[in-house]
C-alpha cells in the first residue's frame, strides 16, 4: 500500500512538496498494510531535548503541541506551512511489527520512497533461515511490490551454471555449493533484465531484488572496493612477528577502557538514507530520494559494503562498532536537510544486501557505538591507513600528511596522532589516514586478537588516548541502580544481589553476553566470588532487574563492607571476567553489608 505526505509551503506562491512512500517488510521485502500517524508540529516549540527525543525515536511528552494529527488514508489532508516553522513526525505501525519513527522537516523537497520494518523477534540472531542456504532472494515488481512467481532466476560462474525458479512469494534459494563468485541473470518479459555479476559466496547471501517494468538491461557488478588489495602481499606466518613490534598488542597487558565503564549512549531506533532517483548510490547533499529503515538493521545490512564479508569475524564485529557509530553520529547531527546520511562512499558505503556472516557481527555487538567526550563519535576509517604511498601500487592514498611514516597510522595534521601499526609496514596507503584501517582490523583478527583490542588499538591507542584518538566503546546498556536481599548477614553465608539495568539497544536481538561481577571492600582487600559471576542475554528494552548470588569468601572477618558490582561484556564468550573483557558499567555502594561473626546474632534482626 502506498501513502501521500502533502506539505505545501506559504511564501510568494505556494510550494508544494508531495512523498509517496510504501512500507516493506525489512528482511523479505515483501509490502506491508501499515498505520501511518502523522504529527504536525511547530518547531518553534521544541526544546533540544524535544529534538533529541524525535532523533532517537522516541515519543515526545504529553507538553509538546501537536497542531495536526491525522493518518494519510483516512482523510484527505492539506497543509500550508510558513518555512522553517513545522515538521511531521510520522509514526509507522503494522501488527507484528516494531513500531518505526521518522520526520519531515518544513524545508524538505526530497520524498522518502520506502521504508523498512522490522517484524517482532524476527529472530535472525545467528540468520538461521538465511545459512540454510548459499545464496536466496526475494523478487518483486518494482512499482507495485507484488511478488514475481515463477521467474528463472540464472545463477552462473566458474564451471557452474543453475537456474532456479521462484515460488508464490518471489522467493528462490540456492543450497548446494557455490564457486568463489556468481553472477546472477533474471530476464522475464515485460521487464527490464538485471545482471548482478561478482557475487562472492563466502557467506550466505540473501538479496531483495525490484524489477523495474519495461525494456532494456541493467548490470551491475557487486565486486568489494577492497577486494584483491592486499591478498597477495600479506605473508600471515609474519603478522605475529610484525605485531611483537606494536606496543601493548597483548591485552592482558593493560586496562581496556575507562577505569569506571564505558559511557551509557542510546542510538537511534531509525535512519533516513539517501539515494539516487533509481535507488542507487549518491554523494553528499546531491540525493534526490531517501529511505528509512531501522538503525541496527542499516548497521547489519550495510556493513558488508564497507567490510568484506568473508573477513575473519572479529574483524566484522570491529567494523561494526565504527559503522553504528558514524550512522548515528549523521543522525544526531543534521549534516543534510532531507536525509541523515547519503548511500555512497563518500558518507558511508551502503546497499541493501544480506551476508549472514556481517549481519551477525553487527548482532553481536548490537547497539555499541563510540563515545567522544561523552558523544557518539564520528568514528572515521578508510581501507588502508599506513603513512607510506607505495608509488607502484596503483591505490589512490588521500592522506595528505604521511609524517607518521611506514609501518604507523595517523594524520597529524588532522588531529589523528600518529600510531604504531606495524601490519601495515611495507603497504601502500589507501585511505585518509584517519581512526580504523579496514584492513588492519582483519590483519589483527587474523593474528588473534578480538575486536575489542581492535578497536581499543585504533581508537584509544590501548587506551593512551590523545587528541582525535580518545575515542572509546560506549554501551547501550545503564547500570542503574544496586541492592540485597539482606544488608546483615554472617560469615560463609549467601546473599542476592540485584542488577537494575535498562537496555537501549534494539531488542529484536539479544545484548550480550554480558557478565555481572561482584566484590566486597573493607578497606584494605577486595573479596570476590567469579563461580557466581554469571553471564545473561538482555532480551526486552527498558528496566530489568537481574540478580546473582554471592558466596562470602572463607577468608572475610566480621566487618562493614562496601559492596562493587560491576557489568561486562564476554568479550571471548568464555563465560568468566577477564582481561580481555569489555568494562561497560560499575556501581560502588558504600557500607552496603554487615558481616556478623558466625555466632554472633546481636543485631542481626534489628534489636
Amino acid at each position: 500500500m502506498k501513502y501521500f505526505i502533502i506539505l505545501c509551503i506559504l511564501s510568494h506562491a505556494s510550494i508544494c512538496y508531495s512523498s509517496k512512500f510504501i512500507v516493506r517488510d525489512s528482511q523479505t521485502g515483501a509490502a506491508i498494510d501499515a498505520e501511518v500517524l502523522i504529527q504536525t508540529i511547530n518547531e518553534a516549540t521544541l526544546t533540544p531535548e524535544h529534538w533529541k527525543m524525535i532523533k532517537l525515536g522516541q515519543s515526545l511528552p504529553a507538553d509538546v503541541t501537536v497542531i495536526k494529527q491525522h493518518n494519510p488514508l483516512s482523510q484527505d489532508y492539506f497543509f500550508r506551512m510558513v518555512p522553517n516553522k513545522y515538521l511531521q513526525v510520522i509514526n509507522i505501525s503494522a501488527s507484528e511489527y516494531l513500531t518505526l519513527q521518522t520526520y519531515i522537516t518544513a524545508n524538505a523537497h526530497i520524498p522518502i520512497t520506502q521504508i523498512m520494518m522490522d517484524r517482532v523477534n524476527n529472530n535472525h540472531q545467528s540468520s538461521t533461515k538465511y545459512e540454510q542456504v548459499q545464496i536466496s532472494g526475494y523478487l518483486y515488481d518494482q512499482t507495485t511490490i507484488q511478488p514475481l512467481a515463477e521467474v528463472a532466476v540464472n545463477l552462473s560462474g566458474d564451471q557452474f551454471y543453475q537456474q532456479v525458479i521462484t515460488d508464490q512469494y518471489g522467493f528462490f534459494s540456492l543450497a548446494e555449493a557455490l564457486p568463489k563468485t556468481l553472477s546472477l541473470t533474471i530476464e522475464h518479459k515485460g521487464y527490464q533484465s538485471q545482471r548482478r555479476t561478482d557475487i562472492e559466496t563466502h557467506s550466505p547471501i540473501n538479496l531483495i531484488i525490484d524489477l523495474k517494468p519495461g525494456s532494456g538491461k541493467n548490470e551491475t557488478s557487486m565486486l568489494h572496493p577492497l577486494l584483491g588489495m592486499h591478498d597477495s602481499l600479506i605473508d600471515y606466518q609474519s603478522l605475529s612477528t610484525k605485531l611483537s613490534q606494536d606496543p601493548h598488542t597483548d591485552s592482558s597487558s593493560y586496562n581496556k577502557e575507562r577505569p569506571s565503564g564505558a559511557i551509557f549512549l542510546e542510538p537511534p531506533t531509525s535512519i533516513k538514507v539517501g539515494f539516487n532517483g533509481t535507488g542507487g548510490t549518491c554523494c553528499g547533499a546531491n540525493c534526490s530520494t531517501s529511505q528509512v529503515y531501522s538503525f541496527e538493521t542499516y548497521v547489519q545490512r550495510g556493513l558488508d559494503n564497507e567490510w568484506i564479508a568473508s573477513w575473519d569475524a572479529e574483524s566484522l564485529k570491529a567494523g561494526s562498532i565504527p559503522y553504528r557509530s558514524y550512522g548515528a553520529w549523521h543522525v544526531i547531527n543534521d549534516v543534510y536537510t532531507d536525509y541523515d546520511i547519503c548511500a555512497g562512499p563518500c558518507c558511508q558505503a551502503f546497499e541493501y544486501t544480506g551476508y549472514a556472516a556481517t549481519i551477525n557481527a553487527a548482532i553481536s555487538t548490537n547497539g555499541i557505538m563510540l563515545d567522544q567526550n561523552g558523544a557518539i563519535a564520528r568514528s572515521e576509517y578508510s581501507a588502508q591507513n599506513n603513512s607510506w604511498d607505495d608509488p607502484n601500487d596503483g591505490l589512490s592514498c588521500t592522506n595528505t600528511d604521511l609524517s607518521c611514516g611506514d609501518g604507523s597510522v595517523g594524520s597529524p595534521a588532522t588531529g589523528w596522532p600518529c600510531l604504531s601499526d606495524a601490519v601495515s609496514t611495507g603497504l601502500g596507503c589507501f585511505g585518509h589516514g584517519r581512526g580504523m584501517s579496514q584492513w588492519g582490523t582483519q590483519f589483527r583478527a587474523q593474528d588473534g586478537q578480538s575486536f575489542a583490542d581492535i578497536v581499543d588499538h585504533y581508537y584509544n591507542a590501548n587506551n593512551n588516548p590523545s587528541s582525535q584518538r580518545n575515542q572509546y566503546a560506549s554501551t547501550p546498556l545503564r547500570f542503574d541502580a544496586t541492592s540485597t536481599n539482606q544488608s546483615v548477614i554472617s560469615e560463609f553465608d549467601t546473599f542476592m544481589i540485584n542488577f537494575e539495568v535498562f537496555n537501549a539497544s534494539d531488542t529484536n536481538h539479544t545484548f550480550g553476553p554480558i557478565l555481572l561481577g561482584a566484590s566486597l571492600y573493607d578497606g584494605n582487600n577486595y573479596y570476590s566470588d567469579p563461580n557466581n559471576d554469571l553471564d545473561f542475554q538482555i532480551t526486552q528494552a527498558g528496566t530489568s532487574v537481574l540478580q546473582r548470588p554471592f558466596q562470602m569468601d572463607s577468608n572475610m572477618t566480621a566487618n562493614i563492607y562496601d559492596l562493587i558490582t560491576a557489568i561486562y561484556l564476554d568479550v571471548d564468550n568464555d563465560n568468566q571476567i577477564s582481561s580481555i573483557d569489555w568494562l561497560l558499567q560499575v556501581n560502588t555502594q558504600p557500607a552496603a553489608l554487615i558481616v556478623l561473626a558466625k555466632n554472633d546474632l546481636i543485631f542481626r534482626d534489628s534489636f
